[in-house]
């Protein structure tokens, strides 16, 4: 009952049922134990039992969370639960006492005070902290209670926004600013953890022949390879590390790739995983409607979206499509078209004479958007596209290979080659007073010779590499470790479309029943 700005509280003592709350807002376990041990000689001296504890260890009392409110919109809350069963066993009268250690450990948002004064008020709850610095059965003790957690919410927001301008300038130095430890990186977050760096980086040449975050999850779950948490991987947290601009030493802070005055990134202090092009390339692969036409996903924000990029519009396609999509077991289905109503061609299977079942592709009936008129055995026609795709490859690879001029540099290197003999023959000859000079002078133009070899090399590597494409993806395409993603992902460079032309029944296969439609209409890309 409530009479003259305070709560007559009746209960004899010896009928109080505690509940004790302990909170730490760091993993603070050893302390939350120690605030309990105190609590139960605190409430042993008042009188009554303990109706239960509740400790609360890393809970953070002004940390708030997004909620979905009744008129749909959203609100900001602290996400307590513990606390929220604290009241709710008051309000049920299942216990009628609450002890804390102190007014700060119990809260620091006004809200949770609130609730807690209307618990005192209309279910006649027993309220006491070890320090006693909390009545709330009086109005001069309520709006004491109020001050506090005012000032206590104030030190926090005071304590957060010096963390955080902390934070800022550790990442405009390139500074790593706190998280969990990313797969990949030792836990100072700064070196590489050498077996799993091998392991992201040995997928980069598969993830730009096509093959997907879903597939690398699967494989890695079936390798029981775990992240960085011990956790299994799903399609979302592969696509969410590979996307992340840490992997190429970009630094990313409040949902904004950092950029110097010049325009440059600002980079990071530990060591990058991939390139800045392969990091590029991963985007433009796997998230690109938010690709630009300057810089791929520069500045992504934390709904994934460009924070100061123009987008180019999504570019919608059977093989890229996201939800059920048109991925199969079937190599052109994402690409193979009906040459008499030029419907979508489906994959299915055909039952033999002898019982056996044999791969097709075949035209929809009238009733499922097709005319039904056209079918034919995929292996031939699998066979007849896969030997065109891998011959265009090898054109395009030649075309890339002659584009790429020759080295530059090579007079360069060779001239200087020339002077450093004819600076050996000389010093050898007695030619030099001062066996000094020749040496500084060798060793700056054996410094310049070794930059010049590197670069030869790199740019040997480079035409290597490329002479190297098609010879790779005609050996890998029937082995077991090339994907059905990438098998399609090549087609996807070459061919735009397949066209499957009627022809009689009973008639063998030919190429002429088959029309490719390539990216450039000179009969190849």
């Amino acid at each position: 009952m409530r009479s003259g700005g305070r709560t007559e509280l009746t209960v004899d003592p010896s009928q109080l049922r505690w509940i004790l709350s302990a909170r730490e807002s760091t993993d603070r376990e050893e302390q939350v134990v120690n605030q309990l041990t105190d609590l139960r000689k605190f409430v042993k001296d008042i009188g009554g039992t303990i109706f239960r504890e509740v400790p609360e260890n890393a809970v953070s009392a002004t940390k708030k969370t997004r909620k979905l409110l009744p008129d749909g919109t959203y609100g900001w809350e602290v996400k307590r639960p513990k606390w929220d069963a604290i009241l709710t066993d008051l309000r049920r009268g299942e216990a009628n006492a609450l002890a804390v250690t102190d007014g700060d450990r119990a809260f620091r948002d006004p809200r949770m005070l609130e609730d807690l004064v209307d618990v005192v008020e209309y279910y006649g709850v027993h309220v006491a902290s070890m320090t006693g610095n909390m009545d709330l059965t009086t109005d001069v003790g309520i709006s004491a209670a109020r001050r506090l957690v005012d000032q206590r919410n104030t030190e926090s927001r005071n304590t957060s926004r010096r963390v955080t301008d902390g934070k800022r300038h550790a990442a405009w130095k390139g500074g790593k600013h706190g998280g969990t430890r990313p797969f990949g990186w030792r836990k100072d977050q700064i070196r590489l953890r050498k077996r799993e760096a091998k392991i992201l980086q040995e997928e980069l040449p598969r993830i730009k022949a096509g093959v997907t975050a879903l597939t690398l999850a699967k494989e890695w779950n079936a390798k029981q390879i775990l992240t960085a948490t011990g956790k299994q991987w799903r399609a979302s947290t592969v696509a969410a590390m590979y996307l992340a601009p840490r992997m190429c030493g970009r630094v990313k802070y409040r949902g904004a790739v950092l950029r110097n005055e010049d325009g440059s990134y600002v980079r990071g202090e530990w060591q990058p995983m991939m390139s800045d092009e392969d990091y590029d390339e991963i985007v433009r692969l796997w998230r690109p409607e938010t690709a630009t036409d300057k810089d791929a996903d520069d500045d992504t924000g934390d709904d994934g979206q460009p924070a100061t990029a123009v987008r180019r519009p999504a570019t919608r396609s059977r093989l890229r499509a996201k939800g059920r999509g048109y991925r199969t077991i079937y190599l052109l289905s994402p690409f193979i078209r009906c040459g008499k109503c030029q419907a979508r061609v489906i994959g299915s299977t055909r039952r033999r004479a002898d019982g056996s079942l044999v791969a097709i592709y075949r035209c929809p009936s009238s009733g499922q958007g097709g005319c039904g008129g056209v079918s034919r055995k995929a292996e031939d026609i699998d066979m007849f596209v896969k030997a065109a795709v891998i011959a265009d490859h090898r054109r395009n690879a030649m075309r890339r290979v002659q584009d790429l001029p020759p080295w530059p540099r090579t007079a360069e290197l060779k001239a200087l080659q020339g002077r450093i003999k004819e600076a050996t023959r000389r010093y050898e000859a007695g030619e030099y007073r001062d066996a000094s000079r020749y040496f500084s002078s060798l060793d700056r133009m054996e410094i310049d010779e070794a930059e010049l070899k590197a670069e030869l090399r790199a740019y040997s590597r480079e035409q290597d590499a490329r002479r190297s494409i098609v010879a790779d993806l005609e050996a890998r395409w029937d082995t077991p470790e090339f994907t059905m993603e990438e098998k399609q992902a090549a087609v996807a460079k070459s061919l735009t479309a397949v066209i499957l032309l009627p022809a009689n029944k009973g008639v063998a296969f030919h190429p002429d029943q088959i029309q490719l439609i390539w990216h450039q209409t000179d009969g190849g890309s």
